[in-house]
């Protein structure tokens, strides 16, 4: 080229390098502010989720907190134009995400920082108002803060352990993941969970989908160190349970499917602090439990032997056993009285959780409801309209027993109220699962302040002494 093409090129390349070392600045200058941004974020949920609660006076407070209030308005009816088991899913994914950057923060998963005193400040567990909702059961073995706890069948793997642990969700005492099998299973075909919104109740037949125990147990294990408070604590964080049931295949029967749960017990007790023997699910294709009194003696003969031969580094978790409701009648009375008998009979269980989802012919439902469920055909019934069937089963057994096996209540938990009537029936603990579908996580909030004015109304200084009161003074 000629020295005129030349003199020409020369500015053309100096701004093509201008224009690139422009852009590559400006790509910095992004990369730099969003890490600032998602640091100061982290930074902002680390000191937020260790200030004191709210102090929300429990007096004054609504019987539907804000946020649940928020959650019904503007989330639930979006929500319900969604397919149940996609919500689900996506619910668990974006706890993930929340979880995953709390964790950033935690000593015990990521260890110990010379900045700790500025990332990693000291919790506060501010000041309690009114009746006191703690309870210590089993001699001392398990402590919970509050009552309330999240039921089976929301986090079957048990992905947010971080979550229940750390407290992350005011109001929750304790969480029961699972169901798990031993061995993975994918459950029924899809679709296999619906909604009835007229009824505010779930009907699912899922089939105990789960990655199997091993593979729950090894993130059980991942999450350990969460399980005390950080700094050489032995203050125990909330308690997680694990719920075990048979593998959801018709090919394991008689006993295979005593060993098939002894495998599992054997897998997951030494990561729970309480392990449920779910012996009533009716949501797989065989349809069979361990609800009779043979089978049921069985298993528990071979659980108590198990237990007896495995290595404790302390004691062993409490094991519960999760009963269905049997019905209101002296017929459904004298069923449950016969398992009670084995089961105390058997010497290794110590509470139990009643109940699990009421078949689907048997839940009583609107006539919409019902039509809606007719057409479904199958499955279990969870949410609302159990909650009479649950109380009344909670009652019995509270009779039945002494209360000498502590009771979680189950089953159309979905306000104080509710949570209350099992309390007083004898439940020493409740657990929500569909209620959070109608009502979002604000629920937990609004049970425990609630519980709190409920005890006080009556003139309990402590849950404790409201636990079974109407069947004692009913004696």
């Amino acid at each position: 080229p000629s020295p005129t093409h030349k003199a020409l090129d020369w500015p053309t390349s100096h701004k093509k390098t201008t224009m690139a070392s422009a852009g590559s600045s400006s790509l910095r200058t992004a990369v730099l502010r969003a890490a600032g941004l998602t640091g100061a974020a982290a930074v902002g949920v680390a000191y937020v989720q260790r200030l004191p609660p709210s102090g929300e006076d429990h007096r004054t407070a609504w019987s539907e907190s804000f946020s649940t209030r928020l959650y019904r308005t503007f989330a639930a009816p979006l929500v319900m134009q969604v397919d149940p088991e996609t919500a689900h899913v996506t619910t668990l994914r974006v706890a993930e995400a929340f979880q995953s950057l709390r964790l950033l923060f935690e000593p015990a998963q990521t260890g110990s920082s010379p900045l700790d005193w500025l990332l990693r400040p000291a919790a506060n567990s501010g000041t309690t108002q009114g009746p006191s909702l703690r309870q210590e059961l089993f001699d001392g073995r398990l402590a919970f803060d509050s009552p309330v706890g999240i039921a089976a069948g929301f986090d079957k793997n048990a992905l947010l352990v971080p979550i229940y642990r750390l407290g992350l969700l005011y109001g929750l005492g304790f969480a029961e993941v699972g169901s798990v099998s031993a061995e993975p299973a994918a459950g029924n075909q899809r679709p296999r969970c619906w909604r009835i919104p007229g009824d505010e109740a779930v009907v699912n037949f899922m089939g105990l989908n789960n990655e199997g125990a091993d593979a729950v147990a090894a993130r059980l294990l991942s999450f350990s160190g969460l399980k005390h408070s950080p700094g050489g604590s032995s203050t125990a964080r909330a308690p997680v349970g694990v719920n075990i049931a048979k593998t959801h295949s018709p090919s394991i029967v008689g006993e295979a499917a005593v060993k098939d749960f002894v495998r599992s017990f054997k897998t997951l007790a030494p990561m729970a602090d309480f392990v449920v023997l779910n012996v009533s699910c009716p949501n797989t294709a065989e349809g069979k439990t361990f609800e009779e009194p043979d089978t049921l003696s069985e298993l528990l003969q071979a659980v108590a032997t198990e237990r007896r031969d495995m290595e404790w580094p302390d004691q062993p978790p409490p094991i519960f056993v999760k009963l269905v409701a049997t019905p209101d009648s002296e017929e459904g009375r004298t069923r449950q009285r016969q398992l009670l008998e084995v089961i105390e009979a058997a010497g290794v269980v110590d509470g139990l959780v009643i109940s699990n989802t009421v078949p689907n012919p048997q839940a009583e439902l609107s006539a919409a409801g019902r039509q809606a469920a007719d057409a479904i055909g199958k499955g279990g019934v969870s949410g609302k309209p159990i909650h009479a069937r649950s109380v009344a089963a909670i009652r019995s057994a509270y009779a039945a027993t002494g209360g000498r096996l502590p009771i979680i209540g189950v089953g159309g938990t979905d306000s104080a109220e509710a949570a209350y009537a099992k309390i007083r029936a004898g439940a020493c603990l409740v657990e929500v699962y569909t209620g959070l579908v109608y009502k979002g996580p604000g629920l937990l909030t609004d049970i425990h302040s609630g519980l709190r004015r409920l005890l006080e109304r009556d003139g309990f200084s402590s849950i404790s002494e409201a636990v079974g009161v109407d069947v004692k003074r009913s004696q």
